[in-house]
């Protein structure tokens, strides 16, 4: 059977302290956490330093659990000078941080749209991000993510391969999130699958159905639902993605209502481990190339 490597977003446990969030993540059969860090502090601050990542990933490991990833919210294609040298400096910072808590993967955001700058030179300026990031991840054997977002334009599969063809490498691909386009950039799930192949280094896992609301919507509005409920077929993703040679974790972002974390935590992994169970045996899979 192919093993499905299960991680937890700790967002979805914001209100609890992080060590209630791995405890939770424990108890449902996680295989890992995927830590946040934002200018909020939860569930750590901006520029907490690398003394704060050992004892995290002490605190962790203490639970039976590794760390998959840091996730920020520090985003790379600023048009200003001044807040590109800020986020690139967040970066560095939150990259050490990484490192010493033995997380692989690091998250940050795309950019946002520029209307004052068009869009190409918006686009140059950031690939040239984006190559210098990749650089400090390889110093430190990092692989940063670009999150697939609405709101950015890194909206839907189309702009990823626009904005960083030739750029993604061990180091430097995306996050996988058919769930955000459903709001903003949908293009159908296997289809993108089939475009963004090896770029995809992290895969977020969440679902939602569309409703009715008044116009104008600039964003397709929708319920977030449970998993076996919305509009992505989960267990043809899952197959589509692991069967193209992906050996990164699958990291739960579920926002559906449920009656406790724990109650939503142990059914997402039962459901999840359900998928798994289905899937096709593979033969060998390809030398490890930070996700895919």
């Amino acid at each position: 059977m192919i093993a499905v490597l299960l991680s937890l977003y700790t967002l979805l446990a914001k209100d609890e302290p992080l060590e209630q969030a791995v405890k939770l993540a424990a108890d449902a059969g996680f295989d890992a956490v995927d830590i946040r860090q934002a200018e909020d502090g939860q569930h750590l601050p901006n520029g907490a330093p690398p003394a704060e990542g050992e004892r995290v990933k002490a605190l962790v490991a203490d639970h039976g659990l590794h760390i998959s990833g840091l996730t920020t919210y520090y985003r790379l294609g600023h048009t200003d000078a001044v807040e590109r040298d800020k986020h690139l400096e967040g970066i560095k910072s939150s990259m050490d941080l990484g490192v010493a808590m033995g997380a692989k993967y690091f998250r940050i955001s795309g950019p946002t749209w520029d209307p004052e700058i068009c869009y190409e030179l918006q686009r140059k300026m950031t690939r040239d991000q984006a190559i210098q990031i990749k650089e400090m991840a390889a110093e430190r054997g990092l692989v940063v993510s670009v999150e697939q977002h609405g709101g950015a334009l890194t909206a839907s599969a189309g702009q990823i391969l626009d904005l960083f063809r030739d750029i993604t490498n061990a180091n430097f691909g995306i996050v996988y999130d058919p769930g955000n386009c459903l709001r903003e950039g949908y293009e159908r799930p296997l289809v993108q699958v089939d475009m963004l192949a090896p770029m995809i280094k992290a895969v977020h896992v969440k679902n939602a159905m569309s409703k009715a609301a008044d116009p104008p919507q600039e964003m397709i509005p929708v319920d977030q639902v449970r998993l076996d409920l919305g509009i992505l077929n989960w267990p043809a993703i899952i197959e589509a993605i692991v069967c193209g040679g992906y050996e990164g974790y699958f990291t739960l972002e579920d926002f559906s209502t449920f009656d406790s974390l724990a109650e939503k935590f142990r059914w997402n992994v039962e459901y999840l481990r359900q998928i798994e169970k289905s899937l096709p045996e593979m033969p060998d899979k390809p030398a490890d190339t930070g996700g895919w």
